[in-house]
């Protein structure tokens, strides 16, 4: 094999797949990626065998062929290479590389490309089309709410739904819950998967990189998850297991609604969450008080040895008195989710769970189990 390429394609290129090598597999080749010939441009692969990504960059071909390199080691190569020459990648039958670029020259052992494990198709029937910008936004919305106790593995990734030509996430770790749905993307398929959270960290992180396309497809088979992105491709393997019915946390009725101002709401939670910032979240003081009176929310914290504080808020409520405690962190965190001004909170009382939607979005709205003191 033999290719010359620019500097910059090939960062952009390594940028992609990096994140997926695994440095500490007990299979050397999985520190590797695979770098190959197809067609007029070059696919570089990378898998821990669990998630898999493939990208093309551009280059010219001057011979055909494959070879897994070293991926962190290519990668420091490259980025100290000089920016203003071509960059010619070449490698032998005995796997060894020679990278040269100007005066520069470098030999890295790498190793053949038939030891490398199969990473499958993009699902070519299975799949939907939405755009980029409500994928994204859907699962930003639900990976906070992740469980990250390794015990409940079902809850340890968003749970997708694909029916009715609807696209439906939720996430829960038992003490919240994440749901969104959209019903903007056209598909007949049929299909559920927990997709887990490493996975759609490193989604999220191709959606935010500098690709521009106004689409993705998305493809579910049995066991595995697809996205493709322009020329990127992402896969992971699915947790398997039966996730909660999360429609019956999902609260049916409310005694009160109450029109919270977001961004005001945020800055109170933020405040008092000082007090608590080093407390366990089981721990009754790690929490933060709503206190709901005549027209008036107060949300306060009290640390025993450490202080006290409180931010009045005006607010439209008839109701009768309430207390409800929350840890910061879980409320801190929709109210990030929410891209309004305002916000419909509705609970029952001080024990049952709160619900937060969205002022007008309303295919989002997020569960918070309050804490008992």
């Amino acid at each position: 094999m033999k290719v010359v390429c620019e500097k910059e394609e090939l960062i952009r290129g390594i940028q992609i797949i990096f994140p997926v090598t695994s440095s500490r597999s007990t299979l050397p080749v999985l520190s590797n990626f695979l770098f190959e010939t197809s067609g007029d441009k070059i696919k570089l692969s990378s898998t821990d065998l669990e998630i898999a990504v493939q990208c093309y960059i551009k280059g010219e071909i001057v011979e055909d062929g494959g070879i897994t390199i070293p991926a962190k080691r290519f990668a420091d190569i490259v980025k100290e290479l000089p920016s203003d020459e071509e960059i010619e990648i070449k490698s032998s039958e005995t796997n060894q590389i020679n990278i040269t670029a100007g005066k520069s020259k470098f030999n890295l052992m790498g190793i053949s490309q038939t030891e490398y494990p199969i990473i499958p198709e993009f699902p070519k029937d299975s799949n939907f089309t939405i755009k980029t910008e409500i994928f994204a936004s859907m699962l930003k919305k639900t990976i906070f709410a992740v469980s990250k106790d390794a015990q409940r593995y079902v809850l340890n990734g968003v749970y997708f739904i694909i029916e009715d030509s609807k696209l439906k996430m939720v996430a829960t770790d038992g003490r919240r819950l994440a749901y969104v749905y959209t019903s903007k993307i056209k598909t007949d398929i049929k299909g559920k998967a927990i997709v887990p959270t490493k996975a759609i960290t490193d989604i999220l992180r191709l959606l935010s990189s500098d690709v521009k396309a106004e689409t993705v497809q998305v493809g579910i088979t049995g066991n595995q998850i697809a996205i493709g992105i322009e020329e990127i491709t992402f896969m992971s393997t699915l947790i398997e297991g039966i996730f909660p019915n999360y429609e019956q946390v999902i609260p049916k009725t409310s005694e009160s609604k109450v029109k919270l101002n977001v961004k005001d709401t945020l800055a109170a939670v933020k405040q008092m969450a000082i007090l608590t910032a080093d407390k366990t979240s089981s721990d009754r003081s790690a929490s933060v008080k709503f206190y709901f009176g005549s027209n008036l929310l107060k949300v306060s914290a009290s640390t025993a040895g450490l202080g006290s504080g409180e931010v009045e808020l005006d607010v439209n409520y008839k109701g009768e008195v309430t207390e409800i405690n929350f840890n910061p962190n879980f409320v801190k965190e929709v109210l990030q989710n929410i891209n309004e001004d305002f916000a419909i909170f509705e609970f029952k009382n001080s024990l049952n769970p709160a619900t937060i939607i969205p002022e007008t979005d309303k295919n989002y709205l997020c569960v918070v189990m309050p804490m008992r003191t």
